[in-house]
């Protein structure tokens, strides 16, 4: 019998590309755990991760950051995202170190393609789709929301001034990448 062995792969193969002064990445190796919590329970919570991480759960629209190690995305009054570069086998388990036993959580990593889009024009790119207002005086740093654009479904993070970070299903990963790239050569030749 012939021995298998199993290669993970990005959604993307790791795609990365400069269009103007705009620069498109995808980011692969990243731990997605998204963690529910009852309303009794945030108090709870809150304490178990001050004390493991210094952070606290995040509000609908923001994110918590230990660094580089933890981003915490608030997606509801009730769930928020658990997002790390470490790469566990397991990172429900991983989460759970960090959580306790205050939330519910279900490892979301192999759901999603995460890409960058940084550079001066990234704005310009992203608002040509994204029906939210992105400029830096509603969209501040460490913002997050959920939306959609070229009507797929979004997540758009901030975690820096001049970096936003897009989750969109990993089922529509091309096509998003598309959206991504037709929008970021308009703006381009534009310039």
């Amino acid at each position: 019998m012939a021995e298998l062995t199993l290669t993970s792969h990005s959604p993307l193969g790791g795609y990365t590309n400069r269009i103007g002064d705009i620069t498109i990445s995808e980011i692969t190796h990243l731990d997605i755990v998204s963690l529910a919590i009852s309303a009794n329970a945030k108090a709870s919570l809150n304490k178990v991760l001050e004390d493991k991480t210094g952070l606290s759960f995040p509000d609908a629209g923001t994110t918590q950051r230990d660094g580089g190690k933890i981003a915490l995305l608030g997606m509801g009054a009730d769930q928020c995202f658990i997002v790390t570069h470490a790469q566990h086998k397991d990172p429900v388990t991983a989460a759970a170190a960090i959580t306790g036993a205050t939330g519910y959580l279900t490892d979301q990593s192999d759901s999603w393609v995460v890409v960058s889009i940084e550079g001066a024009s990234a704005l310009h790119a992203l608002e040509r789709i994204c029906p939210v207002d992105l400029s830096d005086a509603v969209f501040t740093e460490n913002s997050v929301v959920r939306t959609t654009m070229e009507h797929l479904s979004v997540i758009v993070e901030r975690p820096e001034p001049a970096l936003y970070r897009l989750y969109s299903p990993r089922s529509s990963a091309h096509s998003f990448l598309h959206a991504l790239v037709v929008s970021a050569e308009n703006v381009a030749q534009k310039r």
